[in-house]
C-alpha cells in the first residue's frame, strides 16, 4: 500500500476520532453546565422556568447569613425529567407530570439567590431523615409529589409541605402554574426571626410555675408542638410586661401565636388593650382555650365576642352514655367524648381537619369537661364576611368540631347542661316533672278563673235545660278549666324541648380575618376558640389515636406566618399539549438530526474523495 496513502488514512481515521471524541467531550461538559446552570430554553408561549422582577425584589432583602433555604424532592431523579403536562387530563393523579417544571424553576432559585440549596431525597434511603425532620400528620402523605421547603435560622428550623397540585390551579381546561408565586411566598414566610408563641401566665392558667420556662405543666406536649414547628416558645405575663415593640425595619414581619390557655380570672382592661395591640400587628394570632365553670371574665368576654365573634357558653357538655355501641361518650358520666368534624369546605375551621377528614375512618377528637361556643351570626360559616372598622378587616368565622347536643338550657340549681339528642328520655326524667309543675301553676294562677267563668257564661242555660244541678254544672266547668290548663302545659313543654333541641352546638370555632397591610400585601389572622382545655392537653397530644394533635398541628402551621404577595403573576397554560413537542415536530426533528444531516456529511464526503481522485 502506498505510504502517503497510508498517512492520510491514519491522519483521517485521527481526525475522525478526535472530532467524535470532541463531540461526546462537549455534550458531557454542557450538559453538567446546563445541569449546574439552569441553561434552559422555552419552547412554549408561556415563560414557565423564570422568577418574575417583582420576587427578585421581595427576596432581595433577605440576609443569606441569617437564612439558609433548602428544597426538598422526593422523587427519583429520572421522574423528575418527565416534561409532561397532560397526566391531569387523562387522569393520571399519580403520575410525575409537571414535576420537571417545579424542579427546574427550584433549581433557577438555587442558582438566582445564594442563601437557597436544591436538594434530592431518596424516600427508602432517606427514609429517617424525612421522619425525623419533616412532622407527620395522621392525613399528610410523603410521595415522589411532595416538595420540602426549609430555612434553619438560628439553629432552628421551620418549613413548609407542599404537593405537586399545589404548584397548578386547573379550571376546566385552562392550566395555571404559581411555580414563582409559590416559592416567592413560602420564602417570605419563612425568612427572618423564627415565629414565636407567647403562653399567657397570671390569671390561673395551668401552665407552669410563673416564669419557669422549662416548666408548662398539662400544656407540656402543647409547647413542644410549638418547638417541633419552629417556634420559640416563651411566657408572658400582660400585668407586669407588654409584648416586644413591632420592627418597623422588618419589611417582611415577624410571626407569632397568643395562647390563653384556661384562664380563670379575669383580665384587667391595661391587658386586654396590650393582647389587642399586639394581635392586630401583622401576623400575629391567637388561641383561647377555656374551661367550663369559668364564667366571671366579663373584660376578657367583651374582647373576644366583640373582636372575634365567640362566645363561651356558660354550660358543659354531657355525652350520651345509654347506648355504648354507638355513644361517642369515654366516660361514664358523659362528660369525656369525641367531637363531630366540621366537613363543609366552606367553613375556615375545616381547613384544620381537612387534612384526614377523607381517611376511610376518621380519628376521634377528643374532648373532657367542654362548654359549647356562641358564633356571631354575622360571621358565622352561613356568611360571607363582615368589616371590622377598627382595622378594616374582613372577618369570617367557623366551626372547627362541633358536639351534637341540646342547646343550653337553666334550670333551678342555675346550671346549664348539654345533652345528646340520644339521652331525651333521661333529661325528661330528670327536668320534665319540675318544668311541668311550674308551667301548670303559672298556667293555673293566670288562667283558671278567667277560663272557669268564661265558659260558665256561655253553657250554664244549656246545662241546666239539661237538667244538670248546679253543683254538676260547677264540676264540668271545673274540669273544663283544669283540662284546658294541662292543654297548655302540654303544648308549652312540647314548645320548650323542641326549642332547645339544636342538631350541633360548636366546642371549637376558628376566626378568620385578612387586610392589605401594605399597596402588594394581604395579611391574614386567625383566632381559635376551644371550649375545653383539654384538648391541647398532654394526655390528648400524646394519644396517636386521637386528631387533636394534628388539628393543633394544622392550626400552628397556619398561624407560622402568612403573607400573600399579590403582585406575582401566576401563568396560563390555554393547552397543557403545548408543553410538549407535539408528534409532527418530533417526526421533523427526527428526519431533520436522523436523516438530512447525515445525508448532507455523507454528500460532503462523497464529493471529497470525488475531488481528491481527479486531483491525483
Amino acid at each position: 500500500m502506498d505510504k502517503r496513502k497510508q498517512k492520510h488514512g491514519a491522519f483521517a481515521v485521527a481526525i475522525s476520532a478526535a472530532v467524535l471524541a470532541g463531540v461526546i467531550l462537549f455534550n458531557v461538559v454542557f450538559a453538567l453546565l446546563a445541569k449546574k446552570y439552569v441553561w434552559t430554553i422555552d419552547t412554549t408561549q408561556s415563560d414557565l422556568i423564570a422568577i418574575s422582577d417583582y420576587s427578585h425584589e421581595l427576596l432581595a432583602g433577605i440576609d443569606k447569613n441569617q437564612n439558609q433555604y433548602t428544597i426538598y424532592f422526593l422523587a427519583d431523579p429520572d421522574e423528575l425529567e418527565n416534561y409532561e403536562l397532560w397526566g391531569h387530563v387523562t387522569g393520571e393523579n399519580n403520575s410525575t407530570w409537571g414535576m420537571s417544571y417545579i424542579y427546574n424553576l427550584a433549581k433557577l432559585y438555587e442558582k438566582e439567590f445564594p442563601f437557597i440549596k436544591v436538594k434530592q431525597l431518596d424516600m427508602n434511603e432517606d427514609a429517617d431523615y424525612i421522619r425525623d425532620n419533616f412532622t407527620l400528620t395522621i392525613g399528610s402523605v410523603i410521595s415522589p409529589l411532595t416538595v420540602v421547603i426549609e430555612n434553619r435560622s438560628n439553629g432552628l428550623k421551620n418549613y413548609r409541605t407542599y404537593n405537586r397540585d399545589d404548584f397548578f390551579t386547573i379550571s376546566n381546561d385552562v392550566m395555571y402554574f404559581r411555580g414563582d408565586d409559590r416559592f416567592t411566598s413560602s420564602i417570605l414566610s419563612l425568612s427572618g426571626d423564627n415565629p414565636v408563641a407567647y403562653f399567657v401566665e397570671g390569671h390561673g392558667e395551668n401552665v407552669g410555675p410563673a416564669g419557669d420556662e422549662e416548666n408548662f405543666a398539662d400544656a407540656s406536649r402543647f409547647a413542644e408542638l410549638f418547638a417541633e414547628l419552629g417556634y420559640v416558645v416563651k411566657k408572658i405575663d400582660l400585668s407586669e410586661e407588654d409584648f416586644p415593640a413591632e420592627d418597623d425595619s422588618d419589611s417582611i414581619g415577624g410571626a407569632a401565636v397568643v395562647v390563653l390557655y384556661g384562664p380563670k380570672n379575669d383580665f384587667t382592661g391595661e391587658e386586654v388593650n396590650r393582647l389587642r395591640e399586639f394581635v392586630n400587628r401583622k401576623n400575629n394570632n391567637l388561641m383561647v382555650f377555656m374551661d367550663p365553670g369559668v364564667d366571671d371574665t366579663p373584660v376578657l368576654d367583651e374582647y373576644l365576642e366583640d373582636f372575634w365573634g365567640v362566645g363561651f357558653e356558660d354550660n358543659i357538655v354531657i355525652a350520651d352514655t345509654s347506648d355504648p355501641a354507638t355513644s361517642s361518650a369515654l366516660t361514664e358520666d358523659g362528660k369525656t367524648f369525641y367531637a363531630d368534624y366540621e366537613l363543609k369546605e366552606t367553613s375556615p375551621g375545616s381547613a384544620l381537619v381537612s387534612s384526614f377528614t377523607n381517611l376511610e375512618s376518621l380519628p376521634g377528637a377528643f374532648f373532657s369537661a367542654a362548654r359549647t361556643i356562641a358564633m356571631n351570626s354575622v360571621w358565622s360559616d352561613e356568611s360571607e364576611s363582615n368589616y371590622v372598622p377598627e382595622m378594616s378587616t374582613s372577618y369570617k368565622l367557623g366551626a372547627v368540631y362541633k358536639a351534637p347536643v341540646l342547646s343550653s338550657a337553666e334550670f333551678s340549681d342555675g346550671s346549664a347542661v348539654c345533652f345528646d339528642d340520644d339521652i331525651y328520655d333521661e333529661y325528661v326524667s330528670l327536668y320534665y316533672d319540675e318544668k311541668y309543675e311550674q308551667m301548670y301553676s303559672q298556667y293555673y294562677d293566670s288562667q283558671y278563673e278567667k277560663v272557669y267563668e268564661e265558659y260558665y257564661d256561655s253553657n250554664v242555660e244549656d246545662f241546666t235545660e239539661d237538667g244538670l244541678s248546679s253543683e254538676e254544672i260547677e264540676e264540668k266547668c271545673r274540669e273544663y278549666a283544669l283540662g284546658y290548663i294541662e292543654d297548655m302545659t302540654e303544648s308549652f313543654m312540647d314548645s320548650y324541648i323542641s326549642l332547645m333541641k339544636s342538631d350541633t352546638l360548636p366546642v371549637m370555632t376558628l376566626t378568620h380575618g385578612s387586610w392589605m397591610y401594605e399597596v402588594s400585601e394581604s395579611v391574614s389572622c386567625y383566632m381559635l376558640a376551644c371550649g375545653s382545655t383539654s384538648f391541647a392537653s398532654n394526655a390528648a397530644l400524646s394519644n396517636s389515636a386521637y386528631s387533636n394533635r394534628d388539628t393543633l398541628y394544622s392550626a400552628i402551621y397556619l398561624f407560622g406566618r402568612n403573607i400573600l404577595p399579590f403582585d406575582i403573576d401566576i401563568v396560563k397554560i390555554d393547552n397543557p399539549y403545548s408543553l410538549s413537542v407535539p408528534d409532527s415536530d418530533v417526526i421533523g426533528w427526527t428526519v431533520f438530526l436522523c436523516g438530512l444531516l447525515p445525508a448532507a456529511a455523507v454528500a460532503a464526503g462523497v464529493i471529497v474523495v470525488v475531488r481528491r481522485r481527479k486531483h491525483n
